[in-house]
């Protein structure tokens, strides 16, 4: 691709490639992201790379990847309220791992060995996802993609989220080798790769169709009414009216049916100045419609800040209070993270208590499994993003779910 001849279709193959990749990521991230798209996004990097010097084929797959993240900007940086330079890591690493799992696929395939280069890219992928989950957790793991693939989701309770990251990555990359692949091998190997995902499918088709575990249901009522100068009211007057408008949506909510109520991660900073009326609102809200609330606050004491979620029992007990374990960086920087799990035990069984960041760290999930919690209710800071024109106007939902996991997110 290096002769004068060859530069405009060189420079048209590059600039489709990377046009192509970038777009299909770009639909696979964000709050409204398609699962589909992302099992095809690596397809036109992939196919070019073999051709491209490695340098060459480096840049183009970290800036395709970079631009097709760049649909997350808006959300962390202007939503989670990260920094500039954290925001700028969560687009750049995804992009360098990408990056880096193309190379390795680009350099075994040029050696002839398909297979392995089928299996290196999802390989280095997932590797490349787990090591960073064990300091940032798994919030850039490609497995998120798939929440609305039920069947491929399923493979989660085999092999946790790298199960799914891997068959995603596996399925582009398995394309692109059978398209260099030698005539005599590209059907053994589409053979065995398409046994792959038959077994896969299957195990998801039978979890999701055969016949269901007994098991009990709770009503859970989310609710998030709070924007603009509400968004986190961090003086008094302000975090005492927030709180006296969700005490307010608590008794509709069990009127029709919500058995816990649910409001988002920090709420308003609560001080200790006002925190027994805080308290004894909530308490009193809770026992007079006769429901459990997770109430989510910033908690500043002599000095420290904790992030909280304060449990209210039927009875107008404090049931418990869970003290968040993994803070966002930067922006939660100057408050004190948990140590300690949360449950509650119920007639319908064990509850455990998390607070959204908690849930990409899959060692919390483990602790609470060995506890026999069957449900985990997570407020989270979503706060201000639109959704459906019902929760739009009235700051209110109310979902019905089986035991499993509940967050206080608006989606």
């Amino acid at each position: 691709m290096d002769s004068p001849a060859s530069l405009p279709r060189a420079f048209i193959a590059i600039l489709s490639a990377g046009v192509l990749t970038a777009s299909a990521y770009f639909l696979s991230s964000g709050l409204h992201r398609m699962w589909w798209p992302v099992w095809i996004a690596p397809l036109p990097v992939l196919l070019l790379a073999p051709k491209l010097r490695g340098w060459q084929a480096f840049i183009i797959a970290t800036v395709a990847r970079g631009i097709g993240a760049l649909n997350m900007w808006n959300y962390i940086h202007h939503v989670v309220q990260l920094s500039l330079v954290f925001t700028a890591a969560t687009i750049l690493v995804p992009s360098i791992m990408f990056a880096l799992a193309t190379i390795v696929y680009r350099n075994i395939l040029r050696k002839g060995h398909f297979a392995f280069a089928a299996l290196s890219f999802p390989a280095v992928m997932v590797t490349a996802e787990y090591l960073i989950s064990l300091s940032q957790g798994t919030f850039l793991s490609t497995g998120y993609t798939q929440l609305g693939n039920l069947p491929i989701l399923q493979i989660a309770a085999l092999t946790g989220i790298w199960g799914i990251t891997f068959v995603v990555c596996l399925l582009p990359s398995v394309i692109a080798v059978l398209i260099f692949a030698r005539d005599d091998q590209r059907l053994r190997l589409a053979a065995t790769f398409a046994g792959v995902y038959v077994c896969v499918l299957c195990f998801g088709l039978v979890r999701l169709y055969g016949p269901a575990q007994k098991s009990d249901s709770v009503l859970v009522g989310l609710v998030e009414v709070h924007r603009g100068p509400f968004l986190f009211p961090s003086d008094s007057p302000n975090a005492m009216a927030l709180m006296e408008r969700y005490a307010a949506e608590i008794k509709p909510l069990a009127s029709r049916g919500a058995q816990f109520v649910i409001f988002p991660e920090m709420s308003a900073l609560v001080p200790d100045s006002i925190f027994s009326r805080v308290d004894e609102l909530l308490r009193r809200s809770a026992q007079d419609a006769h429901v459990q609330v997770v109430l989510g606050v910033l908690h500043p004491t002599d000095n420290r800040a904790y992030n909280e979620a304060r449990v209210y029992s039927a009875t107008g007990e404090i049931e418990t209070v869970y003290r968040k374990h993994h803070l966002v960086p930067s922006w939660e920087s100057q408050s004190t993270p948990g140590t300690e799990l949360s449950t509650l035990t119920q007639p319908i069984g064990r509850i455990g208590i998390e607070i959204c960041r908690d849930m990409d760290y899959p060692e919390l999930a483990r602790g609470y499994a060995k506890q026999q919690v069957g449900l985990v209710l997570v407020p989270a800071w979503d706060q201000g993003i639109e959704v459906d024109a019902e929760v739009a106007q009235h700051g209110r939902t109310l979902c019905s779910q089986p035991v499993g996991h509940v967050a206080a997110r608006r989606r």
